[in-house]
């Protein structure tokens, strides 16, 4: 038998008692409680810490509409008069401060995707039928999942008239690649030439051993093992911004990290280039009018970095045009006025959107204790009491709108089962473990509230953290992070890198068996070979709970309608940003 207490904010402890099956009862009376004080105040920060830090100010939509106005009217006297494009701004709406600006540093983070990817174009973007779109390459070949041919389009050009080549792409790799920029996140140990462990190269080197430049607009790119295509695409691909090498060759390999060059580029690839930038609160750019594929059709382009809350309003003023799924979050309370706006179009996306824990098996080493908090959590109730799009229960990484989810059942909840495994355990509730949570996320720091309730039902005490998601997931998976909670979106096309990204970094928890699954996925072109380990490595997850997915569901979208040839896409929405324009 083991006491348990609910905590409402600092210092209000409600004390039950005891939690015998006999107080089951009550215990679902007082969590429903909960859920209808979270439901009627919008908990936004509810059982957080005083340590509590926002990402945004409450400012912040005012400070970044008026720091586009200062734009426009700073550089609109540089239109020539009869000029056919707009002088207009069209503002993009996000929830989560700007990381970095320097594709170098890429961590696939999607507020620094978008922003990089305006200015330096991917090889390929997913879109929202799922398939890969050429950017600026044309054709991505392979004749034996080991080397990849990439021919970059031949009408490609900088915005000062230079061709973008091969060398261009390799040299950009090969910076990725240096010690000195020390990128992370790319996972460049499978090309071949590079260190199995970090995925760097010797610092000062001129090349990475597996590429070859074949000619201007070809190169190869060979791994030490075989990947297939779609996963060459997937994890490589979308994420590589080529860069200019005649401009950044100047730079000492030892200042690209750092370098403000990357703050306002002088040669970009891509239909438009920063102007200035506040990473909290807004990233201002203008079009390049030299962009190969056309010159964009409106002059400025903003990304307005606000609360969620401030979303609605800015899509009912105007403020802003367009939201986004991958870049802005929605609050839920706000989806029905939302999509009852006149002159607003809102979309839900598949359900490929999950709100999940993170839990870092290096602060929570013992399974017994991570199945514990796995089925002491109501997630229907959490579902029916928070969302109003529905959602899908799912344990693991494969959607059920995917094409590799196996149907296994989610985890029920049980907190008898949680208090048996607790017992198992060994359990006698000294410790304590502290959750952080992205703070531009109000509705999952809301179901993480309820969480800390149903841990706590059961004897487990979890703190409540909100931070920015730079911080959240800069930190993940170090000393003190014991868990993290964020909206993750794994692309249905192909989890794997992700997969492999969360259970070696955030999680530690990465046993030999799941790392073989997920290399004969890459490896693999047979869907009944991808399913069979994808299968293999859900099961594992629910198992042994390197993670907690509450929910999976499709996070809605929002484009005013004066705004034209644009679509607030899960994936591929700024694709063709080009040729988005306003009614007359």
């Amino acid at each position: 038998m083991i006491a348990f207490a609910l905590t409402f904010g600092a210092g209000n402890r409600i004390l039950l008692g005891k939690c015998e099956p006999e107080g089951e009862i009550e215990m679902k009376k007082l969590l429903a409680l909960l859920l209808a004080l979270t439901m009627a105040l919008s908990l936004a920060a509810c059982g957080a810490s005083d340590e509590t830090v926002t990402d945004t100010d409450t400012d912040a939509a005012d400070s970044t509409t008026e720091t586009a106005e200062e734009t426009t009217e700073d550089t609109a006297d540089d239109t020539a008069e009869g000029e056919t494009v707009s002088a207009r701004v069209v503002n993009i709406g996000c929830t989560s401060a700007l990381g970095t600006l320097n594709p170098l540093l890429m961590d696939g983070d999607w507020v620094n995707v978008y922003a990089q990817s305006l200015e330096f174009l991917p090889l390929v973007s997913l879109n929202d039928e799922l398939e890969f779109e050429y950017i600026l390459a044309d054709e991505i070949t392979t004749e034996d999942n080991l080397t990849f041919t990439v021919h970059i389009r031949e009408d490609a050009t900088w915005s000062d008239g230079e061709p973008i080549t091969a060398d261009d792409l390799a040299f950009t790799m090969t910076r990725i690649a240096s010690p000195l920029v020390m990128n992370y996140a790319m996972q460049f140990t499978a090309i071949v030439g590079t260190d199995d462990e970090t995925g760097w190269v010797e610092e000062g080197a001129e090349t990475i051993d597996g590429l070859e430049v074949v000619d201007e607009k070809t190169l190869n790119i060979t791994f030490k093992y075989e990947m297939n295509l779609t996963s060459f695409l997937n994890g490589y691909a979308q994420y590589i911004l080529t860069l200019p090498k005649h401009i950044l060759e100047t730079i000492p390999e030892s200042e690209l990290a750092s370098s403000d060059w990357f703050d306002a580029p002088t040669v970009v690839s891509g239909p438009y280039m920063v102007t200035s930038y506040d990473a909290n609160h807004y990233i201002s750019y203008i079009a390049n009018e030299n962009y190969f594929l056309g010159e964009p059709e409106i002059m400025y382009c903003n990304i307005q970095i606000v609360d969620g809350s401030q979303l609605l309003t800015g899509l009912q003023s105007g403020e802003i045009d367009i939201v986004p799924p991958l870049l802005a979050t929605i609050p839920e309370e706000d989806y029905t006025s939302v999509q009852s706006l006149e002159g607003v179009t809102a979309t839900y996306g598949s359900a490929i959107a999950t709100e999940t824990i993170f839990i870092n098996a290096d602060c929570i080493p013992d399974e017994l204790v991570r199945q514990a908090m796995l089925c002491a959590i109501d997630r229907e109730t959490i579902v029916t009491g928070l969302l109003t799009g529905g959602a899908e229960l799912m344990d693991g990484f494969c959607v059920p709108d995917g094409p590799y989810y196996s149907g296994q059942s989610a985890v029920s909840y049980d907190p008898n089962q949680a208090l048996e495994l607790l017992m198992q355990a060994g359990w006698d509730g000294s410790e304590s473990y502290t959750l952080y949570i992205n703070s531009g996320d109000k509705t999952l720091i809301n179901a993480c509230t309820l969480c800390q309730a149903y841990w706590a039902a059961v004897g487990i005490q979890v703190e409540l953290v909100t931070v920015d998601l730079e911080t959240l997931t800069t930190n993940a998976g170090t000393d003190g992070y014991d868990m993290i909670a964020v909206q993750y979106t794994y692309p249905a096309v192909d989890p794997s890198w992700d997969i492999d990204w969360v259970l070696s970094a955030w999680c530690h928890l990465y046993p030999d068996e799941v790392q073989a699954a997920v290399l004969g996925i890459q490896s693999s072109d047979d869907l009944a070979v991808q399913q069979e380990n994808y299968a293999l490595i859900d099961a594992f997850a629910q198992e042994q709970v390197p993670l907690i997915c509450l929910y999976a569901n499709g996070p809605l979208g929002a484009v005013r309608d004066t705004l034209q040839n644009a679509e607030a896409t899960m994936y591929g929405c700024i694709n063709n940003i080009h040729e988005w324009s306003f009614a007359e």
